[in-house]
């Protein structure tokens, strides 16, 4: 829980960053152990038949973000290495350089994070694939198409990830409430279409959406009050 909010915290100076604003990321590693997960239908030119899933672990080159957690969007191309730096354009508009999503995509990707995102470890191995097969799952099925990793137009396993995947995407599918997570998305600078599958990888990370005044006075008041019990008991 620690480490997923200290890159919440640092997430949040994201959204600072003005729209089209460049910025070099470094993949500094993953969130979790890759989990493998065999892509076996996809509408996206250029997907591969295997790959690994876990949050990645970016570090701004600036210095002006610090470190946080992003999530993969885009299954036709390869990020870079770790230790690897590539330039990104933060947009609010994703993604214009390759598939693109839809708006029921971009939707539904909102909503997996909404009804999930609060309550995963993404250090777990099962679980930090399990939403990424859920996040491209919702990215890339066709709109008319129920969201299941077993059906459709884009289709995926993983051993000890699917059942997973299949969980987070119903409780995006259920989810009724307010909107938790302010979502930001790093499109591939001087991305080109036409060159192989080796030329970057379009990302999306989150920052909680704010307390309104209401919720932070609530918080304040349960906190006061788990401290006059803590001090009851001691007594």
């Amino acid at each position: 829980m620690i480490k997923k909010i200290s890159t919440i915290a640092v997430a949040t100076f994201l959204f600072a960053v003005q729209a089209n604003a460049t910025t070099t990321l470094r993949l500094d590693g993953y969130s979790s152990p890759l989990q493998t997960v065999n892509i076996e239908s996809s509408p996206v030119s250029g997907t591969p038949s295997r790959v690994g899933a876990a949050g990645f672990s970016v570090t701004d080159m600036s210095g002006r973000l610090g470190s946080f957690t992003a999530w993969c969007l885009d299954v036709g191309h390869r990020l870079m290495r770790v230790g690897q730096s590539q330039d990104y354009n933060v947009t609010t508009n994703p993604f214009s350089n390759s598939s693109g999503l839809s708006l029921t995509a971009r939707k539904r990707v909102q909503s997996v994070f909404d009804a999930n995102y609060a309550f995963i470890d993404i250090a777990n191995g099962d679980q930090a694939a399990g939403f990424q097969m859920a996040l491209w799952e919702a990215a890339f099925e066709d709109d008319k198409k129920p969201l299941n990793m077993r059906w459709g137009l884009f289709r995926a396993s993983s051993s000890g990830s699917t059942s997973l995947a299949n969980q987070y995407l119903d409780n995006g599918i259920n989810y009724t409430g307010n909107k938790r997570w302010n979502l930001k998305f790093l499109e591939v600078a001087d991305f080109d279409a036409n060159r192989s599958y080796d030329t970057g990888q379009n990302l999306v990370t989150v920052s909680p959406v704010p307390l309104t005044a209401a919720g932070f006075f609530l918080l304040t008041a349960l906190a006061g009050t788990g401290l006059v019990a803590r001090r009851r008991r001691k007594a």
